[in-house]
């Protein structure tokens, strides 16, 4: 099709896709200059905002942009995309907001395009799907309608197929400004909001003063985990670093009692560009921090006795039984008998005036919908590093309050519809925000399944200059200089994004060479992200030198990826690091996580020698026996996969949930064993489908290969009829070969 097609922007697309499934370099051909905007609205939305979106359009327009509306009585969102896709090859369409009441994507079958989110798909689809803007922002995607939702007509229900990439490449940029009211009320609000993005761009403003907090819960309220993050925002935003008040990063340690009120007053500063919270959360509130300390007798009496009616509560929320019935009285009398307490503690639950306490202090302990109304949040941009508080199937979610709010400054959010990994990166290449890029040009290079813009997606910062950055540059040479003379490591790390896009030869030596040279924590971080999608040696040695390195996240990620590869040579690297690092906690838990990944012998052989040498141990023995527990936790979890599997024809096995924790655990040592399952003809059809699945979870795995080697020849195989089969298995395929440059 490539060799015939005439006409150049389809071309140009099929250069690029054919590009993403084979590694092969094509050439593509540069856009034109001039970019565009689409502003998607639905006819009634834009009959009640007509002037508003108007304005709206022509302020995009004084900032660079051709601004288009697109409104709509949209019946699926395969309309819009197809509007979208015309607009980018023939308008040269740099991103699109979608305004008001237009159909949300509900993706399923893909959870390895998401960080965290592994939700049994057998649960409600409401619940089990991923609301993501991908489907309309990643072009190359391909997806197969199931059905709309006969209670929420917006959503619209998608299977992720096998027929496209396996991996997210946004073409465009995207996002939502979606009502929380409706009617008129809703109305309002775009009015409103759009006023005030009007109002923003005729402003000139720095990215000069940020606030950063880290909530309870958090990389496991590891101190040298968040110790970190000055030096990379250091990197990423160095002009708010001038003055103590301009740059600030708070722990929920810090003010055990009052952070609540700490950050209410910070989050009202007119000053704050920029906000990140790393937090948990649920649509409707940000979990801020927890239990304070308790400093006296009566203090603790009072926390016990609280965190028993916490506990009775749950349950009663949770269904498992009624208020009153007899079985939550067995329950109560339960729990006297293992905590050792009498009755008095648990008759406090039906003390209205102590319920009343109760509410007031859990609401103490977070930032709730009403509480950003109170607030009016002013910071112009707000990350959120935390689950589903950009939830925007929901009626209303914590990052549309921060934007909707009457007398709220913030412009744009960016947050997750679905809940998120704490052990990733939540920074990468977000310093380009400082020099002046938009915040959709930043999300469009780091987006994942669940992420979006809440908002916005054309704001920006000026930077000290007009940014000097072409996007869309198909050219090696281009990035190749700004790798060696961009003075920001955020553009450096860019650069090697783009030319690893465009296939550019020698990629591993370039990527490795830029690891061991380079200060960066950040610019380091992007070449250990790149570099395992090749093949060859320096991955390895990458993350023998990663668990040294002085970033906390280098050395933790570098700990687990060795997991994820599985090499017994990485044994030695992985029992100094639990033995040196003992302050990281992060990294410990993740030594802990991958120890049934390797040869647990050699491992338990290597900790007692190094524990036999070890002259500052006080109790070595006892020290032995810790670590033999822990590795032992790691073996039992493999073996008793290993069981299962090999047990494939029995009928317990597709129903256990062991098949399933490979996904988060993929042994190297049951690769062949996944292998002759998925062969056997005699294996249970769905059982085979989840067979495929989990095998593609192998993307470290040294013997990678092998796995898409057999995928093919079952594709080959005239006796695989099985559509999902078939569909899985391509899938398989082309997420490890995205891992096999």
């Amino acid at each position: 099709i490539y060799a015939k097609e005439k006409d150049p922007a389809v071309k140009n697309e099929l250069a690029k896709t054919i590009g993403r499934l084979t590694g092969k370099a094509f050439e593509v051909k540069e856009m034109p200059s001039r970019r565009s905007f689409a502003i998607v609205v639905d006819n009634a939305t834009y009959r009640a905002c007509k002037e508003s979106i108007e304005a709206y359009r022509q302020a995009v327009e004084k900032d660079g942009l051709t601004g288009y509306v697109l409104a709509g009585d949209w019946q699926s969102p395969e309309q819009i995309k197809a509007q979208l896709g015309k607009y980018y090859r023939q308008k040269a369409l740099e991103g699109a907001v979608f305004v008001g009441q237009v159909p949300i994507p509900m993706v399923r079958r893909a959870q390895h395009m998401t960080s965290a989110f592994k939700m049994d798909q057998t649960m409600s689809w409401r619940e089990s799907s991923v609301p993501s803007d991908r489907f309309y922002d990643d072009f190359d995607l391909q997806f197969d309608f199931l059905q709309q939702d006969s209670l929420q007509p917006l959503f619209f229900y998608y299977n992720l197929s096998g027929r496209g990439p396996q991996e997210i490449g946004c073409d465009i940029y995207t996002g939502r400004i979606k009502p929380s009211l409706p009617g008129e009320e809703g109305y309002a609000q775009i009015r409103r909001y759009l006023q005030k993005v009007v109002a923003n761009k005729a402003q000139t403003n720095r990215a000069d003063c940020l606030v950063s907090y880290t909530g309870e819960g958090s990389f496991s309220n590891s101190l040298s985990a968040w110790k970190d993050e000055q030096v990379t925002l250091n990197e990423q935003f160095p002009q708010a670093f001038r003055t103590a008040e301009t740059a600030k990063l708070y722990m929920f340690y810090m003010y055990p009692e009052t952070i609540k009120d700490v950050l209410t007053s910070e989050l009202q500063r007119k000053e704050v560009d920029l906000f990140l919270f790393h937090e948990h959360g649920v649509a409707e509130r940000q979990y801020i921090t927890g239990n304070p300390p308790a400093m006296d007798e009566e203090a603790y009496f009072t926390d016990g006795q609280r965190s028993l009616r916490s506990l009775i509560a749950q349950q009663v929320r949770y269904g498992r039984f009624a208020e009153g019935s007899p079985e939550m009285t067995n329950y109560m009398r339960r729990i006297e008998k293992e905590y050792g307490v009498d009755s008095t503690w648990t008759a406090t639950y039906f003390d209205p005036a102590i319920r009343l306490q109760d509410s007031i202090y859990d609401a103490a302990q977070g930032l709730l919908l009403n509480d950003i109304t109170t607030i009016k949040p002013q910071a112009r941009i707000v990350i959120f590093d935390a689950c589903y508080n950009a939830d925007f199937r929901e009626d209303d979610c914590i990052a549309t309050s921060y934007i909707l709010t009457e007398g709220s400054g913030t412009i744009v959010c960016f947050g997750n519809s679905v809940n998120v990994l704490q052990d990733k990166s939540s920074s990468d290449l977000m310093g380009l925000l400082s020099l002046g890029c938009r915040i959709g040009e930043w999300a469009r290079n780091v987006n994942i399944l669940e992420s979006h813009i809440i908002g916005d997606p054309t704001f920006r910062f000026i930077g000290e200059a007009k940014p000097d950055i072409d996007f869309y540059s198909s050219d090696p040479a281009y990035w190749l200089n700004k790798l060696q003379t961009a003075p920001e490591y955020d553009v450096q790390g860019l650069a090697l994004y783009k030319l690893h896009e465009l296939s550019y030869p020698g990629m591993p030596e370039l990527l490795y060479r830029t690891f061991c040279e380079s200060p960066s924590y950040m610019l380091r971080l992007q070449c250990m992200h790149l570099l395992a999608r090749y093949q060859g040696p320096l991955y390895v040695e990458l993350l023998k030198m990663g668990s040294a390195d002085p970033y906390e996240f280098i050395r933790r990620k570098s700990i687990y990826f060795m997991g994820k590869v599985g090499l017994d040579e990485f044994i030695p690297y992985v029992v100094k690091t639990y033995m040196d690092d003992v302050q990281s906690v992060r990294v410990l838990d993740n030594v802990s996580f991958v120890a049934g990944h390797f040869d647990t012998g050699l491992l338990r052989q290597e900790f007692a020698e190094t524990i036999d040498k070890a002259v500052y141990l006080h109790d070595k023995q006892a020290y032995l026996t810790k670590v033999n527990t822990m590795i032992e936790r790691g073996e039992g979890m493999k073996q008793s996969c290993w069981k299962l599997i090999d047990n494939y024809l029995d009928p317990k096995t597709a129903k256990s949930w062991y098949p399933n924790s490979l996904r988060n655990n993929p042994y190297p040592q049951l690769m062949d064993a996944l292998l002759k399952a998925l062969h056997d003809k005699q294996t249970d059809a769905a059982f085979r489908v989840q067979l495929a699945e989990i095998l593609g979870w192998y993307v470290r795995a040294p013997r990678r290969a092998a796995i898409v080697q057999a995928c093919n020849e079952l594709l080959a195989d005239s006796a695989t009829t099985d559509p999902a089969l078939r569909d899985e298995l391509q899938k398989t395929i082309y997420r490890l070969t995205a891992y096999m440059k």
